[in-house]
This record gives C-alpha cells, sequence and structure tokens, in this order.
C-alpha cells in the first residue's frame, strides 16, 4: 500500500485489445474472445459478489486490501545487508 490515492480510468477496449496484440501478449485469434468479457466487465456485469470462492476453497474470499498487501510482500526485493 502506497498510501495514495487510487484513481481508475477506463480505456477504449479496442485499444487495450490492439495494444494487448502488439505488445505480443495475445496473438490476434484470440483477441476476438476477449472483446466479451471486456465489454461485460466494463459495463458492470461481471461485479455482482457471490460466495462462489467460500464454495471452492472452504474460506471466505480474501479482501483486495489483503490480497494487495500479501501481493506486494511477495514481490519485494530483499535488501542486501
Amino acid at each position: 500500500m502506497t498510501g495514495r490515492p487510487e484513481r481508475h480510468q477506463d480505456i477504449d477496449p479496442e485499444v487495450w485489445i490492439g495494444g494487448a496484440i502488439a505488445a505480443g501478449l495475445v496473438p490476434a485469434d484470440y483477441a476476438v474472445l476477449l472483446r466479451r468479457p471486456t465489454r461485460s466487465i466494463s459495463s458492470g456485469k461481471g461485479s455482482t459478489p457471490n460466495d462462489d470462492i467460500e464454495k471452492v476453497t472452504g474460506r471466505p474470499p480474501a479482501s483486495f486490501h489483503d490480497f494487495a498487501r500479501r501481493d506486494a510482500r511477495a514481490r519485494a526485493v530483499p535488501v542486501a545487508g
């Protein structure tokens, strides 16, 4: 956590998909498949909370805050002493 406010700025899905293709992250034919979930997520249709994680793992899901803290620790580079 940086302690700074977070901001989100949507980008045009076609620009994002085109960039992913140009960077070699996804093949062009696979990019066609990205359009539908990208459209669904950006419209908010993919954001309904549910209990799927707990059903599958038997544990409640982690908050984003806890996930980000664990991820930051896991990515931290040890400092040579």
